[in-house]
């Protein structure tokens, strides 16, 4: 039997788990006088706690994903080259110099970009005088 419900939830005993803090548990095949599963953490194997207390505290449990094979990981790095250009997956030079070319920056401000200062422009400053009591 590999596997186990709790709450509601079947668990996969065959796969491993990791907790909401990162910790990885996993089931070694020993139960509880109980029938439940004793899961044990890789950093502390000869500790095994039941399923549920793991659930209860430090759940939820989430299982991880199987590890691809040798087998597998050859097969995504050696792909056909053949097989991609017959499908249309590959462009020129060309078009990847085009695709992966970062486009030109932005000019860069200078002064004579920017608006005028507001002491400059006419009229501005004979209100500012206006106000310290100036005629001029």
């Amino acid at each position: 039997m590999s596997a186990f419900e709790h709450d509601g939830v079947v668990f996969d005993l065959t796969r491993s788990f990791v907790d909401v803090v990162g910790v990885e548990w996993e089931w070694r095949g020993e139960w509880t006088e109980a029938g439940e599963p004793l899961l044990v953490s890789p950093g502390l194997p000869e500790s095994p706690v039941p399923l549920p207390d793991v659930y209860r505290d430090h759940g939820p449990l989430i299982p991880i994903s199987s590890r691809p094979s040798a087998a597998q990981y050859l097969a995504a790095v050696d792909v056909d080259y053949a097989a991609t250009v017959a499908a249309g997956y590959v462009e020129s030079p060309a078009e990847f110099g085009a695709r992966i070319t970062p486009p030109a920056p932005a000019p860069a401000l200078t002064g004579h970009h920017l608006n005028p200062s507001p002491m400059e422009q006419t009229g501005f400053r004979r209100f500012l005088n206006t106000l310290a009591g100036r005629t001029s």
